[in-house]
């Protein structure tokens, strides 16, 4: 099975800020979700082979109760009304949707493409139907995202962002990128830390220098182990010492989670409710029936029961 998956809030923060003048007659801001649709129809004609998965972010407080200036510095917007109405729309379409409450949406992803080796902590109570010819495309811009890459099973493809241009991700792009492959990838950003979810790095040691001591310990813990063992200047040495600390809480940060229970929807194709939320938001670039008929062409698509409590719709009591 080839699926393709979206990071959710991540592409709906960018739709917003990429047309966020876009309003409707009355008022009601709708760049957010346009950017949103269309990007997804364009990305379901790239990709016409692959089921569509779109993953939540579910009121994601753990990683602040660590850190609790973590993405301090994210410029904020409101979500709350498009997401839910997001929500809506894509069961029209029958876009499969996953969340797990209070957990981001890459920790979920984690949890969705692990591969069938992972499985051996799950319990047998809870159904698993997995196969090593699965291949999932990871559609985000997080880099912490990288993690997951697997040649021949995961690839990552972060989007295009003002200049920088799209680009995927396989195991060699990932070592080219920061010199350390998927799998130390983790070791590394605890160190180096990241500016985009406002999670400090040790200062003034070169990213080289870590993804070094990454490559080749692969755990914060070793490198604390053998730093004395390690060639490095007074400084660089001290600076690693005094960031202990914050890096236990990095790792905590950053070290995706890969045995979440998830939860899924599917709704069922609806151009009519589809068509009511693009009367809502006064898209007239987008045909609700042409829109429902791309993503609900592929009923030859078996979709992976992952390891999941129960299913039921994200639109219950709403």
């Amino acid at each position: 099975m080839k699926r393709f998956i979206i990071d959710g809030f991540n592409l709906a923060y960018r739709s917003h800020f990429a047309f966020k003048n876009l309003t409707t007659t009355a008022g009601l801001p709708s760049g957010g979700v346009y950017g949103f649709m269309t990007s997804t129809r364009a990305l379901k004609k790239r990709f016409p082979d692959f089921k569509f998965y779109v993953v939540w972010d579910n009121e994601a407080s753990n990683k602040k109760e660590v850190y609790s200036e973590y993405k301090a510095n994210r410029t904020p917007f409101r979500v709350d009304l498009p997401i839910r109405d997001l929500k809506d729309a894509l069961k029209c379409v029958n876009i499969i949707q996953v969340e797990v409450p209070r957990e981001e949406a890459d920790d979920v992803i984690a949890s969705l493409v692990r591969a069938p080796e992972d499985f051996s902590d799950i319990s047998d109570n809870n159904v698993i139907v997995s196969s090593q010819e699965n291949l999932d495309y990871v559609y985000t811009s997080d880099k912490d995202m990288l993690q997951l890459v697997r040649d021949g099973r995961v690839i990552v493809i972060s989007p295009k962002v003002g200049t920088i241009q799209e680009k995927s991700y396989d195991e060699e792009a990932v070592k080219a990128k920061y010199g350390v492959g998927p799998k130390d990838l983790a070791c590394f950003f605890t160190f180096r830390g990241d500016s985009v979810d406002n999670v400090p790095g040790v200062p003034r040691v070169p990213s080289k220098v870590l993804a070094s001591l990454s490559d080749k310990y692969k755990d914060p813990e070793k490198i604390y182990e053998n730093l004395e063992k390690e060639t490095l200047t007074d400084f660089q040495r001290q600076s690693i010492y005094n960031f202990r600390d914050q890096a236990l809480i990095n790792s905590s940060l950053i070290s995706l989670k890969r045995n979440l229970l998830y939860q899924t929807t599917e709704g069922k194709a609806d151009p009519e409710g589809y068509q009511k939320f693009l009367d809502k938001y006064e898209i007239r670039a987008l045909s609700a029936v042409s829109y429902v008929e791309l993503f609900n062409n592929d009923n030859s698509f078996l979709t992976r029961e992952g390891p999941h409590l129960k299913t039921y719709s994200l639109f219950d009591g709403e």
